[in-house]
């Protein structure tokens, strides 16, 4: 499910209808369906152009980045985040460290499924100074608390109020994950599970890096 039928759903709200004549009421509607219509086709367009589109190749150790956008070889944008202990907490704050920023949400099972290789990587690399910092898409903090307790995920996870972060880092489709160096650059992108193995590489590369 795309994250703007999650946004939909989520906000639950029924459109009001004038009271309006019968004929104008006919041509509203119309009107919502043919932008509905588009709304879901570019959706489906960024989607399968997100999956089907190759990763770019990672920039080369040291390269000028990007102005700060959420593309490889770019730095990535700073954003400010509530962890579930209530305790805030900014990307950039984490400049120095490897960071896997995965977008996900609690009813998504290809998330499901990659979180105990993110959580094996994490518990893996944490030491050398890797983070996986899991960022909730939709949920309230009592759903993601008790998810993550049932689970056993144990490295930091966030709720992103009023889907901020997603919007800034143009999340389309979860999960989605961004792998940045230690001086805040994007260097991997992933739509779609991870895979341990390929997260491991990518991870040991960039700790590797000075």
């Amino acid at each position: 499910m795309s994250i703007l039928e999650r946004m939909r759903r989520r906000d639950g709200r029924a459109e009001a209808v004038p009271q309006e004549a019968a004929s104008a009421r006919g041509r509203r509607r119309l009107i919502v369906r043919g932008v509905g219509a588009l709304i879901a086709v570019a959706t489906v367009a960024i989607l399968a152009k997100a999956l089907l589109t190759p990763d770019a190749p990672p920039p080369a150790p040291g390269a000028t980045p990007g102005p700060a956008a959420p593309l490889v070889g770019h730095l990535a944008p700073d954003v400010s985040l509530r962890q579930l202990d209530g305790k805030p907490l900014t990307l950039g704050g984490l400049h120095g460290s490897v960071v896997v920023l995965n977008f996900w949400y609690v009813n998504c099972e290809p998330c499901r499924f990659e979180m105990p290789a993110l959580q094996r990587v994490y518990d893996a690399r944490k030491a050398g100074g890797v983070v996986v910092l899991g960022v909730d898409t939709v949920d309230d903090a009592a759903t993601i608390r008790t998810f993550v307790g049932q689970l056993g995920v144990r490295y930091p996870v966030a709720q992103d109020e009023d889907l901020r972060t997603t919007l800034r880092y143009k999340v389309v489709d979860t999960p989605s994950t961004f792998v940045i160096d230690r001086h805040g650059v994007i260097r991997f992108k992933t739509v779609g599970p991870v895979e341990r193995a390929d997260l491991e590489r990518k991870v040991a590369a960039l700790e590797a890096e000075r």
